[in-house]
């Protein structure tokens, strides 16, 4: 090793470590950055088409919901057009054959559809037809329990998303002559956080046809979220029977809800009733909220932060 003129220090003929080691890894360094830049567009190129397989299948599930739907829909209409034609058709069909389609009505579309007029019908084609005691009694029974069974279906759905009250009722002498009215207890239900307060009194007994006579009185506090006019005391009469549905036959109240009562059971002893308060979002598919009901939720919604 030589050294320079000035006498200063030693000149390197040779490259130390670090020169070695930094020639070493710039290629090294390369690649990898290659590999790095090569695994993103990998990787985004795969998340991308995962995506893209994702909302393939979503648009191909819509579809087929989508067409099923309609399909359903040209079945029920073709269903209902051939069940309610013939149930009016003048031919002579037997009473037999008419419970049959009242059956298939009551099955298939209780929900939209009021069917209490048919059922009051078949009822009295029963009463007036030249049948023995026991096949009336018979066709009766079936007609009843189709309406029970009517019933049965629609408190599952109205209870899933409301609240339920029962009374069970021993009738007094006054109330079957029609001389006195009994008043039930008083419930207090809450729904969606309002208060509401229901007194039922019955004002009828009509053992002869299963029928009660109600009157309904609604008292609905000032509270938040119940509006000026809407905190009142309301009261409605209507008859009940076996053949009245909740989700058909039901008060309208404010905030888009509902209140039904149903008759579950009744003999020439007493009845069992229920009451059942729920969303208007569970009623008939006939029943329609008012505009200012929709404008509400769209204001309530819009106003969550």
């Amino acid at each position: 090793m030589g050294e320079n003129e000035g006498g200063d220090r030693p000149v390197r003929d040779h490259k130390d470590f670090w020169d070695i080691l930094q020639i070493v890894l710039s290629p090294v360094g390369g690649l990898l950055t290659a590999i790095a830049v090569a695994s993103l567009g990998f990787i985004g190129s795969r998340t991308i088409e995962r995506q893209q397989a994702n909302e393939a299948k979503l648009r191909l599930y819509s579809e087929l919901m989508t067409r099923r739907e309609e399909s359903e829909a040209t079945l029920r209409k073709e269903m209902f057009q051939s069940i309610i034609g013939s149930f009016f058709d003048t031919g002579a069909a037997s009473l037999d054959t008419r419970l049959l389609k009242m059956e298939l009505l009551a099955q298939n579309f209780h929900e939209a559809l009021n069917l209490v007029p048919l059922f009051e019908h078949i009822q009295r084609e029963i009463n007036s037809s030249t049948l023995s005691r026991e096949a009336k009694r018979g066709y009766e029974s079936r007609l009843g329990n189709l309406a029970r069974e009517v019933t049965r279906k629609q408190m599952i759905v109205l209870e899933a998303g409301g609240k339920r009250f029962d009374w069970t009722v021993v009738f007094s002498d006054s109330l079957t002559a029609g001389k006195k009215s009994e008043q039930l207890e008083d419930v207090e239900l809450e729904l969606d956080g309002i208060k509401r307060r229901f007194r039922v009194t019955l004002t009828s007994a009509d053992l002869e046809r299963r029928e009660l006579g109600i009157a309904l009185e609604i008292e609905t506090a000032p509270q938040p979220g119940v509006s000026a006019t809407a905190a009142t005391r309301n009261s409605v009469d209507f008859p009940l029977g076996f053949f009245s549905t909740p989700m058909i036959d039901n008060t309208r109240l404010s905030n888009d809800q509902r209140v039904a009562v149903v008759l579950s059971d009744m003999n020439d002893f007493g009845a069992t009733l229920s009451l059942v308060y729920f969303p208007g979002s569970r009623a008939s598919l006939r029943e329609k909220p008012y505009y200012e009901e929709i404008l509400r939720k769209l204001a309530d919604t819009t106003s969550i932060p």
